[in-house]
């Protein structure tokens, strides 16, 4: 296993941090308008030190065999935006923020990383993978199940153990995660999925619900971003 883990993410540095400093990029202007510019320098260049170290200690779930491994990878970005700003005392609300606006720039830039919610010919590798989840091959893994549609929906995943939960728990940073999850609110406008959901397992739920049908309007529950927040220049 740890053969595989480090053949994977050797091979794929390169490319996971190519997209780290894109993400960066972005942190640094958004930190710039909040808490001004010579944070931003400093703070962006502890982020990077974060998530090289982060990333060293990914959890290895089946690589590219694993739709779900790129938003383990993705996360980790976030997270070492999150404990480096924690350090600093910044408040959670904030940074929750800050992290929502730079995934609407990533995805206003890379609309088709919100591709896999809609396109029909991923449905197939998402059921098997769905299935495969349920044996547990890989601990620090999700375990969900495939709902086939019907009038209401075009599909369903009903997720009862979460990847990045279990991550950012093992660094303490439970309570950044439903910011995670409403990032679900991007990708799916982006996508055009139609996502609905009830619940999140980040958010005191028993599961996380995601139901998709594609070009309805998006209605995700969640406890910490509003629709159209702004970032005030240099609030704190």
């Amino acid at each position: 296993m740890q053969d595989l883990k480090n053949d994977y993410y050797n091979l794929k540095k390169t490319e996971f941090f190519k997209q780290f400093n894109e993400f960066n990029t972005i942190l640094k202007k958004l930190i710039s308008l909040r808490y001004g510019e010579s944070f931003a320098d400093k703070v962006t260049y502890e982020i990077k030190n974060e998530y090289e170290t982060i990333y060293e200690e990914i959890p290895y779930i089946g690589g590219e065999n694993n739709p779900l491994t790129s938003d383990l990878v993705s996360a980790t970005m976030d997270l070492a935006f999150y404990l480096v700003l924690k350090k600093y005392g910044k408040k959670l609300e904030d940074i929750g923020e800050i992290a929502y606006k730079t995934s609407e720039e990533i995805f206003s830039i890379h609309p088709e990383a919100a591709d896999l919610a809609t396109n029909q010919k991923y449905i197939p590798f998402i059921k098997i993978s769905a299935q495969l989840s349920g044996k547990r091959e890989y601990p620090q893994d999700w375990v969900y199940s495939f709902l086939d549609g019907n009038d209401d929906f075009d599909y369903g995943l009903d997720f009862t153990e979460c990847g990045i939960c279990k991550l950012f728990h093992k660094y303490d940073a439970d309570e950044f995660i439903p910011y995670l999850c409403a990032m679900d609110i991007i990708m799916s406008d982006t996508a055009k999925a139609g996502l609905h959901r009830t619940q999140t397992l980040a958010e005191e739920g028993n599961k996380c619900d995601f139901r998709y049908k594609e070009g309805r309007n998006t209605k995700v529950s969640n406890t910490v971003i509003k629709p159209k927040k702004i970032i005030k220049p240099n609030g704190i």
